[in-house]
């Protein structure tokens, strides 16, 4: 019986998932937000810039066809070197603060950004596929886990760093050190992705018949299990995962946390991540990806309660709104490890993988990209209404908390349809987790004591006295 190996170079794939982390968590993700917001970019320009990358990605449906033919590799240097280099401008940008008006330069963030997302979203197509295929079935899980790990750890530093620079003040030359980080970690992240290995049939001829089937996308959704998946994805990713930006704003100026606070809070996050990653390296392969996607679940239904609570009370506590930043940072590893293993798994063995992956990300991605700019417009809207409910006065961000938490009803519908081969169910994960884990530990401590009295009984007079 063979087992399973990784690829040997594997580790290079690794370290460009760790530096290309430092770039984009910087460059899209919170200190982007924060510049923005330091502008004077509305809400609704917040929603787009988040929805960018998403949106963009549909180019993948122009390149997917053709990945196999021009190469992983390829693909992805060409797209992800243009890429970094639109890093400079953004380096350049904050330095403009002075010179040009801040619409303006709230204009060319969007610009460039544009750019940026959409050199990611023509080469992205051919990240997965290209992993699944070096990859075997059996250790996708485990190598997830520590491709997670790389990328937490990553961001801790990054976020961290950059908190160190925004802490206490938001002097414009400050975003240009931190922008400016973000480019050098993309640029050294090149040098790791020329060194990961190619699949054995990398850069072969497309048949013409397989290039007909390739215009077709449609098709691929009659796989039951697929669209299954793609339609839970797709509702977690409008209803729980496109209001990032506005629970760091809320965080900002209902809260009153300051900028680098945020900045080491998201770092914090990164680093519970890592946390859940470990805890599941050598779980999640074989309990299987949908028990761990129910606790998720479970989360996401408390957390948006308490976030709802929080936006109701006169007193804005601390304490909750960074406890639950820093716990979101550790359930949403869980997600992203059990979804992408999930998909792996299902159409990853298929002929035509390379489509599934990109229509799958393209579908979600969409839904995505337009929903945080409906969710900032909507925001903007409820900001400036009063709504009085049962004697209590609901501000606009108590409205979008608590529209959120309705809509994960919809999740949870979705989440029952999906389906998983030999999984566990989420609650023998959660009895083994809240009960079994306590028993065993209790069951340890228990078989230490009774060794060390044993040990005591059997010492003879003169080491008892000794001792």
């Amino acid at each position: 019986m063979m087992i399973d190996k990784l690829p040997p170079r594997i580790q290079y794939a690794y370290w460009f998932q760790a530096f290309n982390a430092v770039s984009w968590q910087i460059c899209l993700g919170t200190p982007l937000i924060l510049f923005a917001r330091e502008l004077g970019a509305p809400a609704v320009v917040l929603g787009l810039l988040a929805g960018l990358a998403p949106l963009t990605s549909v180019l993948q449906l122009l390149v997917a066809p053709y990945a196999d033919r021009i190469g992983y590799r390829r693909l992805m240097l060409r797209g992800w070197t243009a890429r970094v280099v639109t890093l400079v401008a953004l380096t350049a940008l904050p330095l403009a603060s002075g010179i040009a008006p801040p619409a303006v330069l709230v204009a060319a963030t969007v610009a460039i950004m544009l750019a940026f997302t959409a050199l990611r979203g023509i080469a992205m197509c051919a990240w997965l596929p290209w992993i699944t295929s070096i990859v075997p079935r059996s250790l996708r899980g485990f190598y997830l886990s520590r491709d997670r790990i790389f990328i937490s750890l990553a961001s801790v530093a990054s976020l961290a760093v950059s908190g160190v620079f925004l802490m206490g003040h938001r002097e414009m030359s400050a975003y240009a050190i931190v922008f400016g980080l973000g480019f050098l970690g993309g640029a050294v992240s090149l040098y790791f992705l020329n060194r990961i290995p190619e699949p054995a049939d990398a850069g072969g001829e497309v048949a013409p018949a397989a290039a007909t089937r390739q215009s077709q996308w449609l098709p691929l959704l009659r796989n039951e299990g697929f669209r299954k998946l793609v339609i839970f994805s797709a509702i977690v990713q409008v209803v729980a995962l496109s209001t990032g930006a506005f629970v760091t704003v809320f965080a900002r100026e209902e809260v009153q946390l300051s900028d680098g606070v945020i900045l080491w809070l998201a770092a914090g996050a990164s680093l519970a991540g890592t946390v859940a990653l470990a805890l599941l390296r050598n779980r999640i392969d074989a309990l299987g990806s949908r028990p761990f996607l129910g606790v998720v679940f479970l989360w996401w239904a408390a957390c948006y309660a308490l976030w709802f609570l929080l936006a109701i009370s006169p007193a804005r506590s601390a304490v909750i709104a960074v406890g639950l930043m820093l716990l979101a940072g550790f359930f949403g590893s869980i997600y992203d490890l059990a979804l992408t293993r999930l998909l792996m798994n299902t159409v990853g063995d298929q002929p035509e993988a390379t489509r599934y992956f990109a229509l799958h990300s393209v579908i979600v991605s969409v839904l995505n990209g337009f929903a945080p700019m409906l969710w900032g417009a909507a925001l903007d809207v409820a900001r400036a209404t009063q709504v009085s409910l049962a004697g209590l006065s609901l501000s606009g961000y108590a409205l979008f908390f608590g529209a959120q938490w309705l809509l994960l009803g919809l999740v949870l519908l979705a989440l029952l349809q999906v389906r998983e081969g030999s999984s566990a169910s989420t609650r023998r994960l959660l009895s083994a987790a809240l009960i079994g884990g306590p028993r065993a530990a209790a069951r340890h401590l228990a078989g230490l004591r009774l060794r060390n009295r044993q040990r005591r009984a059997a010492a003879s007079p003169s080491d008892r006295r000794n001792s």
